[in-house]
């Protein structure tokens, strides 16, 4: 007997709120994902980010949540409601207790602790509540804020995929980090 899966569930930091992504969310990704600047530094947003793209992409969540392969999250501020960005776990494999972190935060808000913040809150909840052993970042190797945020939420550098991925015309080093649960590590 298949039981209905669970509504996603808020989870709330110090600063932000990770929230479900809702349709009416669409206009300020289009706008914040949509900025050169931002998809630049990430490994997938295309620029220019295409209309509908927020739409179409916000409508993948639940699907996603449902079979358990990826939970994506609004950043959300918690003193105006704002939305800054957005984080997922990637690649959720339940057999194996792991999956990957992918962020991004809208350039008007670099520089103030978000994705840091929201990464950590993240890993608590993959952890604790969904029971992960291992989450994996990777980032662009010339995006070393992006590196930062990794290890400030405690996942360590693994290593580097040399011109992984094109991008642009330009094949691009990739920076791998991970970490396993410190309440799974061995004694």
């Amino acid at each position: 007997m298949n039981l209905p899966m669970p509504p996603q569930p808020v989870i709330e930091a110090r600063q932000l709120r990770l929230r479900p992504f809702v349709a009416a969310d669409a206009p300020e990704v289009q706008r914040l994902a949509g900025d050169r600047r931002v998809a630049e530094t990430t490994l997938a947003i295309p620029h220019p980010y295409p209309d509908g793209a927020a739409e179409a992409w916000i409508a993948t969540h639940p699907v996603g949540w449902l079979a358990g392969r990826e939970i994506s999250y609004a950043i959300e501020r918690r003193r105006d409601a704002a939305l800054v960005g957005a984080i997922a776990l990637l690649n959720v494999s339940a057999a194996h207790a792991h999956a990957e972190v992918g962020y991004w935060i809208g350039h008007d808000y670099w520089g103030q602790g978000y994705a840091t913040e929201a990464t950590r809150a993240l890993l608590d909840f993959a952890e604790n509540e969904l029971g992960l052993t291992r989450i994996a970042g990777r980032c662009l190797a010339r995006n070393p804020a992006s590196a930062r945020v990794m290890q400030k939420a405690g996942l360590r550098p693994e290593g580097c995929m040399v011109r992984h991925l094109e991008i642009g015309g330009v094949y691009e080093d990739v920076l791998l980090f991970g970490r396993v649960a410190p309440s799974r590590l061995a004694p």
